[in-house]
């Protein structure tokens, strides 16, 4: 926690980091101006802080970009800079992927709000640290069937900002937001 000294003798908590939704390619993220990410530049998103809130705002980000959603430029090179692990398979699902249909969705799949939650690692620790974190989109696709749509993602710290690992596991249903915070949106 950050304390701001005032001039009293009593000490006051920071006020919390301003998280707003933004659409990215791919999809929506959250960002901060004091957390990232700091640069956006041709589609991609870096700078984003070496803390648990970096890392879930880094998750929302760079998770968007290398879907199926987002353009295949920004997409491969989003996997060639700012991604691990098994990049082919990655670039194979893009690759397979349908083409997306001309016509409006019938259902919105764009979240009104975003929850994370650390799931493990430790988000301070050294270079090429790991950690999990959990994502909740509240989408009307998923207030359908029932719950909010979760995306477990992991993500390592590198040369100074966080990078995805790929593939990244496709969502799943959740059924509610019990342990996770919210990370931008309307609750």
């Amino acid at each position: 926690m950050v304390v701001v000294a005032t001039s009293c003798t009593a000490a006051l908590p920071a006020p919390p980091a301003v998280i707003a939704l933004v659409d990215v390619p791919g999809g929506v993220a959250a960002s901060s101006p004091t957390h990232g990410p700091a640069l956006v530049q041709d589609g991609r998103a870096s700078g984003f802080r070496h803390d648990e809130l970096g890392a879930a705002l880094a998750a929302s980000h760079l998770a968007p970009r290398v879907s199926t959603a987002a353009d295949p430029a920004i997409a491969e090179s989003s996997l060639a800079e700012q991604c691990w692990g098994d990049l082919d398979a990655a670039r194979t699902r893009l690759a397979a992927a349908l083409p997306g249909s001309d016509a409006p969705p019938r259902v919105s799949s764009a979240p009104r709000a975003l929850y994370y939650r650390l799931v493990t690692g430790d988000p301070n620790g050294e270079d090429d640290a790991t950690v999990v974190v959990s994502l909740l989109a509240a989408t009307e696709q998923a207030r359908i069937g029932g719950g909010l749509s979760r995306t477990d993602l992991t993500l390592r710290w590198t040369g100074g900002d966080w990078r995805l690992r790929v593939p990244v596991q496709r969502p799943s249903l959740h059924p509610g937001t019990d342990g996770y915070a919210l990370l931008g949106g309307a609750p």
